[in-house]
């Protein structure tokens, strides 16, 4: 295999940037960032970022990724989802991709970008934003409830913008018909698939109970199929097959099963090729040679989502620090927004230079949430669930 000893450099990366930021409590994703950065061409030189093999396994993480973010949301939680949830997710969404938007038009790039970049910045990542609220030994609480219901819901609501933005990208012109058209399928798309999840749950355990995971894989990419048919990304598809394999659906075991040999596919193997591969494609020379354009779209970004998120939660009667506390978690970015920013670059819609900026905001953005929580969450008293 020619590109085999690219792939064991990448591997062996991947495997001691995990040890080194489990140790040190942070996101694995960004020390595997870190580690193709160290390898790539911008210091080592060790492994060719035009490899086939290499681009290959990065696009099937991408895949990978977004079905397992699907496995792990429970749809149930779209339904139970608290009114002050629903607010949130608008809030920390809509002012950090308006404020995307105007400042890129300000600076005089053309629409497709200036909405792809305030799109790109208004992710949230439900995994980090787990995994901090772990660490602060906050996990069990409404207030987490509350992170993770607004967190999945501005995915989602991320996701259908992103799609009018691919259209947009793809055919040059979009009206407000072929908007409402387009939120009208993917709203559609999505009520049906996870509508059938829970209707055909008394059939689906027997034909899952052997080769499930063959099954998963198969239900993810019809679903993928049937996305780019009507329109959309295969990645949505991929995530909306996540929620159609839901707990409900299987026997526990046999989710857990299927979940754990995903999430060791995407976390362990295919997910960290691609999130290496994103380093291949940085540019910190464009960044030196625009500090203030990376610093102002920093501060639209976490300062946007911060805004927008402890206003809404204010505006809800939330007590002011844990509004303030929702604004700090709910900037932990991290799958579904670089895999936004990577497909952006693929089509071609930003470049080099705005990619690196994007990526080191996600970087930054989650790295000052984690410090500010540690800071923070012994000024709180949270109210924690009862175990059953």
């Amino acid at each position: 295999m020619e590109d085999f000893h690219s792939l064991l450099i990448l591997m062996v990366v991947v495997w001691l940037m995990g040890k080194l930021f489990r140790m040190l409590k942070f996101p694995v994703v960004f020390g595997e960032l870190l580690g193709g950065i160290l390898v790539g061409p911008l210091v080592l030189n060790l492994i060719d970022p035009g490899s086939f093999t290499i681009k290959i396994l990065a696009e099937l993480g991408i895949f990978f990724l977004m079905l397992h973010a699907g496995l792990e949301t429970d749809p149930n939680a779209l339904f139970k989802g608290s009114k002050k949830s629903i607010l949130i997710a608008i809030g920390g969404v809509a002012v950090p991709l308006i404020g995307g938007y105007l400042v890129s038009q300000y600076l005089g790039y053309p629409l497709v970008k200036s909405l792809f970049i305030g799109t790109a910045i208004s992710a949230t990542s439900i995994a980090i934003s787990i995994r901090i609220l772990k660490d602060c030994h906050i996990r069990n609480t409404s207030f987490a409830n509350k992170v993770l219901g607004a967190a999945l819901l501005s995915d989602i609501i991320v996701l259908v913008v992103f799609s009018a933005v691919i259209k947009l990208a793809e055919t040059g012109t979009i009206n407000a018909y072929e908007i409402i058209f387009l939120i009208t399928k993917v709203i559609i798309f999505f009520s049906a698939v996870i509508f059938a999840g829970f209707k055909l749950s008394k059939y689906a355990k027997r034909f899952f109970k052997n080769k499930g995971f063959t099954l998963t894989l198969v239900i993810a990419m019809l679903l993928g199929f049937i996305a780019e048919w009507i329109g959309l990304h295969v990645i949505i598809g991929a995530f909306l097959a996540g929620l159609f394999i839901h707990e409900e659906l299987l026997e526990g075991k046999t989710f857990r099963k299927i979940e754990d040999r995903i999430y060791g596919l995407s976390y362990g193997f295919l997910g960290p090729i691609f999130f290496t591969s994103l380093a291949f494609n940085l540019d910190f020379g464009g960044i030196i040679k625009a500090p203030s354009l990376f610093l102002m779209l920093f501060a639209i970004a976490y300062l946007g989502k911060f805004i927008g998120v402890a206003l809404f939660s204010l505006v809800q009667k939330i007590q002011p620090i844990k509004s303030v506390l929702l604004g700090l978690t709910m900037n932990s970015r991290g799958t579904v927004g670089l895999i936004i920013i990577s497909i952006g670059l693929q089509y071609r819609i930003i470049d080099q230079q705005i990619f690196s900026m994007l990526v080191m905001i996600a970087f930054t953005s989650t790295f000052l949430t984690i410090i500010f929580m540690r800071l923070l969450k012994g000024r709180v008293r949270f109210k924690y669930a009862r175990r059953r």
